[in-house]
C-alpha cells in the first residue's frame, strides 16, 4: 500500500518537505510525520470549522483493502475518511467568506506534526495566496478513492487518493484542481491526517 518511505537521509527528507515541482500554473508538495510520534490531540481548528453547503457532493469509494475487513467496517471507514477529507477541503478552499487572506484553521484533523508542515505549504494546501482576489468559490468535482490496510479485522491506516476541482469568481477567475494523496491513521477514535502528497494547478 503506498505510504511515505521511512529511513530517508536528512537531505532526502528535507527535499520531501518542500516544494518539489514547479511548472506553469501547477505545483506540488509532499510531507509526512510519524503517526506514532504525533501527540494525540485534535488540530486547533477542529472545533471551529463548519461545513458549507455546495451542490457537488463528494464521491468516496474503496479501491483496495489489504487484509480482512468486514463490509460494515469498510463502509464506516469510507464514511469517516470521506468526512475527514471534506473538512479539510471546506476549511482550506471551499468554505468561509471571500475575499480573504487569512486561513487560521485550515487543517482540521491533521496531526500536530502534519499541521506544522502544512502551514509552511499554505500556498498549495489552501487558497491563502489568492484569497484576497476571490469573491466566490464553487466546487465542481469532489472524489476520494481509498486504499485500506487492515490487520486483525481492523482498519489501521488509509491512503486517500483525491481530486478536488473548483471555480473561482472575482479578480481571480478560473478553475483550480487539487489532487494527490492523504495518509491517515486512526487516533482517539477518529481518522487523523499524518502526511500528504499534493499537487495544485489553475487555468
Amino acid at each position: 500500500m503506498p505510504r511515505p518511505s521511512p529511513g530517508r537521509t536528512p537531505r532526502a527528507r528535507l527535499a520531501a518537505l518542500v516544494l518539489v515541482l514547479v511548472l506553469p500554473l501547477s505545483a506540488a508538495c509532499s510531507s509526512s510525520s510519524d503517526p506514532e510520534a504525533a501527540p494525540e490531540r485534535l488540530s486547533r481548528g477542529d472545533d471551529q470549522v463548519s461545513l458549507a453547503s455546495h451542490p457537488v457532493q463528494t464521491k468516496t469509494k474503496i479501491h483496495r483493502v489489504y487484509g480482512r475487513l468486514g463490509d460494515a467496517k469498510r463502509k464506516a471507514v469510507r464514511r469517516q475518511v470521506g468526512k475527514a477529507v471534506d473538512r479539510w477541503w471546506e476549511a482550506a478552499y471551499l468554505g468561509g467568506t471571500y475575499p480573504r487572506s487569512s486561513f487560521p484553521s485550515a487543517f482540521p484533523g491533521f496531526t500536530k506534526g502534519a499541521e506544522k508542515r502544512a502551514r509552511s505549504d499554505k500556498a498549495l494546501l489552501t487558497n491563502e495566496t489568492g484569497g484576497h482576489r476571490i469573491d466566490a468559490v464553487e466546487a465542481k468535482h469532489r472524489a476520494v478513492t481509498l486504499d485500506i490496510l487492515a490487520t486483525r479485522r481492523q482498519a489501521r491506516s488509509v491512503t486517500a487518493h483525491f481530486t478536488l476541482r473548483f471555480d473561482t469568481r472575482g479578480d481571480k477567475t478560473g478553475t483550480t484542481t487539487v489532487r494527490g494523496r492523504l495518509f491517515l491513521v486512526r487516533r482517539q477514535g477518529a481518522w487523523r491526517i499524518f502526511g500528504y502528497d499534493v499537487a495544485k494547478g489553475a487555468r
